[in-house]
Order: structure tokens, then C-alpha cells, then sequence
């Protein structure tokens, strides 16, 4: 058990343990995305921007930890005797997190369950006024409500408390020519692939009602890979939560083509990038071509973005990912 302080008095919170074996959803994004050289760059660069601000012995909070990765990379990074709390709202990927994670004495999980309409918040979690950092990684894009969650961040927080996000789904002037979000290249071979559906023979029996089903999954689409927001948005919401935004760094990194095909091929986000085939429960058949549409889309895309793309080479594209450093003042 996890003894926390809220306003000084002393309360009890349980860390949350899986009743369940780890799905082969979490599994599978997990390998795709832990395998990967982008996600140890952009770990690396999160680690050495929150280091000099963590002592020994502070409580940092994973936020979306999901399955766990980004915590995996933050402890061998930052190598400092610190209390971790993994927290995300998926039971189903905070499962693996815990399978990997679960040894190291200094580790928990909590999980931010769903209340109506919305989750609970994070200080209602983990208590108030008790988190040295919080942490955060490929997350803040997938959040409905910034404002709101920013607040209930910085209740968590202590006074001094550090609030450090990374995006790579996020809109500003001045980003270089060829840099893409992650966003783009989903959008791409979303496109591509329905462009596929429309005229190639051997995919006709998925074209009927092609466009009604467009219409009819956006809001499907959205919801795994939202529009992504400006750069402008997240200082709003820091500022309106009572955290100072201390600094924001732009940082180009490569993504190789081999790692992203093995994320594009994760089943569970297939659902997400094209939906208007199968939907969320496709049957073997149709979950079969619709791997086959998103892998023959990406190829198709990596060929293009090799001959025009001006930060791509025959290996890989460059994606840029913001960093944005905030203090509790």
C-alpha cells in the first residue's frame, strides 16, 4: 500500500494489480513500439530534460504510462533512486506495464477508472499536493479535455512540482519542410488505402458504401488518432492550470520505415487508422485484408516520401516532437 498525504492529513490508496492475464492487444503494441529506435530517442531526450530537476527519492508519475515502455526507458535512463507511479486509464494495457514492471520494489500502478462520462482525476488517484514530476509521453495528443486534465495535474503536483509532456501530433509555424506529424502519416495511408479499395479488383467487396462508411467511422478515427491540437493550446492549458511553462524544445527524430510498418500492423490500432473496413470486430477474413490495405498503403507512402520528402532517405522519415517543461508556482 501506497501511504499518501492530501492537505496533511494521512489516507491510504490501494496500487491497482491486474485481475486478469495481459491481452494480446497489449502485447502486440508493446513488442511493436519497446522494439523500436524512435521510441528510445524520444525517451532519451524526456530523460535528459527531467533529469537535473529529479533528487533521489521523488515521486514520479508515468501519465499514460499505458504498457508500460516509456517507464521501462525513464528508469534506465535516468538512473536515480525514485518512487514510480504508473498511472493510464486502460486496465487491458496497464496490465503489461505491471507484467514488466512489477518486480522493481519501488514501482505501482494505479488506474484512472471510468466515473459516467469522464475519468477520475489524477489527484483523486494518487492524492493532492504528494507528486515531486509527472511525466508524460506520446499521451497528452489523446487527451479529450487539456484544460481539465492540466488542473487535475497540477493539484497532484507539489508546490515546485514539474509537469513534462512529449508530442509528436501537434500543429506550429515554423516546423521544417518535411517534418511530419504522426498524425500525417496516418491521415496518408488512410487515404491511400481507401484509394486502393476504389479501384483495385481485388479489393471491390470492400468499396460498397465506401463513402457512407467514411462518414460513418470519423468519429471512430478521431478517436484513436485525434486532430491534433497547436502547439498554443498546451501553453493555454499549462497557464490556466497554474503551472509555468519554463521551457519548450522542437526535436527532430527519425523514424525508420521497418519499425513504423510493425506499429501500423498492430491489430488493435488497424481499428483506428481504417475502420471503414471490418469496424472494431472484423472477422479473420476481412481482418486479413484490411492488414494487407494498411501494409501495401504504407510501402506505397514509404516509396513517396523517399523521392520527395526532404528529411526522408531510403531508411526512414523524421517526425518532430515538442517538449514542453512546466513548474507548480
Amino acid at each position: 500500500m501506497s501511504k499518501l498525504i492530501e492537505k496533511g492529513c494521512e489516507i491510504i490508496n490501494k496500487p491497482w494489480h491486474p485481475d486478469k492475464p495481459t491481452s494480446k492487444g497489449a502485447t502486440a503494441f508493446h513488442e511493436a513500439v519497446a522494439n523500436s529506435s524512435w521510441i528510445k530517442d524520444i525517451m532519451h531526450e524526456l530523460a535528459v530534460i527531467a533529469d537535473p530537476r529529479i533528487k533521489s527519492g521523488d515521486v514520479i508519475v508515468d501519465f499514460g504510462a499505458g504498457t508500460g515502455t516509456s517507464a521501462q526507458l525513464l528508469l534506465k535512463y535516468l538512473q536515480k533512486k525514485i518512487r514510480m507511479w504508473l498511472v493510464d486509464n486502460s486496465p487491458s494495457w496497464l496490465g503489461k506495464a505491471y507484467e514488466i514492471l512489477s518486480d522493481p520494489p519501488n514501482v505501482e500502478c494505479f488506474i484512472l477508472e471510468r466515473r459516467g462520462d469522464k475519468y477520475a482525476a489524477l489527484f483523486e488517484v494518487v492524492g493532492q499536493d504528494v507528486v515531486d514530476h509527472v511525466i508524460s509521453a506520446n499521451t497528452v495528443h489523446l487527451i479529450p479535455d487539456i484544460n481539465e486534465t492540466f488542473c487535475d495535474i497540477s493539484v497532484a503536483l507539489k508546490k515546485g512540482g514539474d509537469f513534462i509532456f512529449q508530442t509528436g501530433n501537434f500543429v506550429r509555424e515554423g516546423k521544417p519542410d518535411g517534418a511530419l506529424m504522426i498524425d500525417d502519416t496516418i491521415e496518408y495511408v488512410h487515404d491511400i488505402a481507401l484509394d486502393i479499395v476504389r479501384k483495385d479488383p481485388k479489393f471491390r467487396s470492400y468499396s460498397k458504401n465506401i463513402e457512407d462508411r467514411v462518414k460513418t467511422e470519423a468519429a471512430q478515427r478521431r478517436l484513436v488518432f485525434p486532430k491534433p491540437r497547436h502547439i498554443k493550446s498546451y501553453l493555454n492549458a499549462l497557464e490556466s492550470a497554474g503551472l509555468e511553462c519554463a521551457s519548450i524544445r522542437y526535436l527532430p527524430v527519425k523514424v525508420t520505415y521497418s519499425d513504423w510498418l510493425n506499429f501500423l500492423r498492430v491489430r488493435r490500432l488497424q481499428a483506428g487508422i481504417l475502420p471503414e473496413i471490418g469496424g472494431k470486430e472484423p472477422n479473420p477474413e476481412i481482418e486479413k485484408g484490411r492488414d494487407e490495405l494498411i501494409t501495401m498503403s504504407a510501402l506505397k507512402l514509404f516509396k513517396e516520401l523517399k523521392m520527395n520528402n526532404p528529411l526522408a532517405d531510403d531508411k526512414s522519415f523524421t517526425v518532430e516532437c515538442a517538449y514542453v517543461s512546466a513548474m507548480k508556482s
